[in-house]
């Protein structure tokens, strides 16, 4: 592979929608694809194509989606019929802002390699060196690529595993992020005003259980059982040589619900990699500024759609 003028990595939904965004462009994009699960204590990452996308099924805030509609690149990118969003809960039901993100098939949205127009290449980035002139891509086997700029579209616990690895931060540094805790509810006295719910159906519990995906979302107007979101914010501090035990007591059912707001040595995880190039841009919920309970899907679009080139 020759040098490259701009450079994806990852293959979650942050990438697939900076992808489509700038279609235009002949962008690479480099991911990971032995399908492996990392976890460190709130984080949980599924290593491969489609990332996180691909386990969670992807839920959306539609109140909040309704108020990103208001911008024109927001509204411009759901125009171009890429994701579509349909509903899970009735009008009736008192949790009917939660919908999901389909596809033109009216399948739970999972991105597939075919997405990326053959622009996609199985690599496990190793390391970044950050040069004068360009960036170097260092892959696991000691290969290596040049780009002009990179834009990083992996999680956030392998954001801090390739931030080590490419000596931007070392193992005394401070980790920090918001969160909010997930559990599991019975229907009754919730308090969906501040709270986020998503519906838990006994059969599609079993499904994932079983299957451990859903393909669709049938209509409901109640369910016995909901996923509950807090609002709630915890503010988490650990060092990075905590973070990279890889060490965790929560099982997937369990995390947290998304990190934002990451922070090294309490700076912004954003501002941190600017600091040590221009040239590197990055996507994922731990660049968000603000924690919401509930899907991160929307702010993760209009994150990407609205940053400046």
């Amino acid at each position: 592979m020759k040098s490259q003028k701009e450079i994806i990595i990852g293959s979650g939904l942050s990438s697939f929608v900076y992808f489509k965004n700038n279609i235009k462009k002949k962008i690479k994009i480099l991911t990971n694809s032995d399908a492996r699960v990392i976890k460190s204590k709130n984080f949980y990452e599924y290593d491969s194509i489609g990332g996180n996308s691909n386990i969670w099924g992807g839920y959306l805030n539609y109140k909040r989606h309704k108020q990103f509609l208001k911008n024109q690149n927001y509204k411009r990118f759901f125009k171009g019929k890429i994701l579509f969003i349909n509903k899970i809960f009735s009008d009736k039901s008192k949790y009917s802002n939660t919908y999901c993100v389909s596809n033109s098939k009216n399948k739970i949205f999972r991105i597939k390699k075919s997405f990326f127009n053959n622009q996609l290449i199985s690599k496990r980035v190793e390391s970044i060196n950050i040069r004068k002139k360009n960036l170097k891509i260092i892959f696991d086997n000691g290969n290596s690529i040049k780009a002009n700029k990179i834009v990083l579209c992996v999680g956030n616990l392998n954001l801090i595993k390739l931030m080590f690895a490419s000596g931007w931060i070392n193992s005394s540094d401070t980790i920090s992020y918001d969160d909010g805790q997930c559990s599991y509810v019975l229907d009754l006295f919730n308090n969906n005003k501040s709270d986020y719910y998503i519906p838990m159906p006994i059969n599609q519990i079993l499904k994932k259980l079983i299957f451990n995906k859903s393909l669709n979302y049938k209509l409901i107007d109640k369910t016995f059982i909901l996923q509950k979101f807090s609002n709630i914010t915890k503010n988490h501090k650990i060092s990075c040589e905590e973070v990279l035990k890889m060490k965790t007591n929560k099982i997937r059912y369990f995390l947290s619900n998304h990190i934002a707001n990451l922070r090294i040595n309490n700076i912004p995880v954003r501002n941190f990699i600017k600091y040590k190039s221009k040239k590197i841009d990055i996507f994922c919920s731990g660049a968000l500024k603000k924690y919401f309970p509930g899907p991160v899907i929307q702010d993760l679009i209009f994150d990407i759609v609205n940053r400046k080139k």
